[in-house]
């Protein structure tokens, strides 16, 4: 039998010493097995302080997303599955795979290093280990085809404000769905979609987070940054990724329910609309001032004779 680890840490979160007898009696097991699972929770990164006569006193969670930890950040409020591995190919493929198996909305794939990891245009993801939040979420958006182009701003627009939650500052997001600090990349956002013949079956939304770095490789420093760097923040990816999963759900929920009121939220936040931009696609360059987003995602350039092509895809450079 092994305890609810999340339950014994959600208890000790609560304030203050808590003591073994409290604990294994809430759960339905001894003292000896709350120590030993506690032991677990120390091996894993928890600051635990242990005072006989008195009992626990958490001092500190982990920064790593893991599953334990996330359960006792969600207590009461959610449950969504997480998987957390310390290095993997790309959380993408994990979470893809963990979704055709039945995966509900919610369920995150975390790492702390992608060996593989992917952006647009199959860049490869460079990321420190433990620096970042690389997350793949599973969503089961209830959405016909037709409509899905809005779902990558969708889940930008949640990610944002979960950024927001979490600093106080809402970044900016770059067509499709790039946040942006002072013109400065904060997270690059990849959505793969899975359709039937009319609907979205489902979706993973892949998301790398600059958190905790203060410096990034000669060839990105000019147009990279963190958290940390542009918006001071100090806490953990788990409390990031507490808030990052159920505000991108409850961004999709809204482009489901309330679509009108999703897109108005994205192009508030948009850097892109009232701008000389630069489109490189596989038809080549295009230039021109964003106007829009139409209804079906595609970014609206305006050309110098007054002419407006919709594009639904390519590099988008802002001038």
């Amino acid at each position: 039998m092994v305890a609810d680890r999340g339950l014994i840490l959600a208890m000790l979160q609560e304030g203050g010493f808590v003591s073994g007898a409290e604990i294994g009696q809430r759960l339905g097991v001894s003292r000896a097995m709350v120590s030993r699972e506690i032991g677990v929770l120390v091996a894993a990164g928890c600051r635990v302080e242990a005072v006989t006569g008195r009992g626990y006193h958490l001092l500190a969670l982990p920064d790593a997303p893991l599953p334990d930890v996330m359960a006792a950040l969600w207590h009461g409020r959610f449950a969504f599955p997480v998987r957390f591995y310390p290095e993997v190919p790309s959380t993408m493929q994990v979470a893809g795979e963990w979704a055709r198996a039945g995966a509900p909305a919610g369920a995150t794939v975390v790492t702390d290093h992608q060996t593989a990891g992917r952006g647009r245009r199959g860049r490869r993801w460079q990321d420190p280990p433990g620096e970042a939040l690389l997350a793949s979420i599973v969503l089961r958006p209830r959405l016909e085809a037709a409509a899905a182009g809005w779902l990558p701003l969708a889940v930008a627009v949640g990610a944002a404000r979960a950024v927001a939650r979490a600093t106080g500052i809402a970044p900016g997001i770059k067509w499709p769905n790039d946040l942006l600090h002072e013109g400065r990349k904060l997270a690059g956002i990849l959505v793969e979609l899975t359709l039937d013949e009319r609907d979205v079956r489902y979706a993973v939304a892949g998301l790398g987070l600059n958190v905790h770095q203060t410096s990034f490789p000669e060839e990105i420093a000019d147009r990279a940054s963190s958290l940390r760097q542009a918006l001071g923040y100090r806490g953990t990816r788990a409390e990031l990724m507490a808030a990052l999963v159920p505000y991108v759900l409850e961004a999709v929920e809204e482009l489901e329910q309330e679509p009108a009121r999703l897109q108005a939220a994205w192009r508030a936040q948009s850097v892109s609309l009232g701008r000389v931009v630069e489109i490189r696609g596989v038809q080549g360059v295009a230039r021109g001032l964003a106007v829009d987003v139409d209804e079906i995602g595609r970014i609206v350039l305006e050309g110098a004779a007054g002419e407006r092509q919709a594009y639904a895809a390519g590099e988008i450079s802002l001038g």
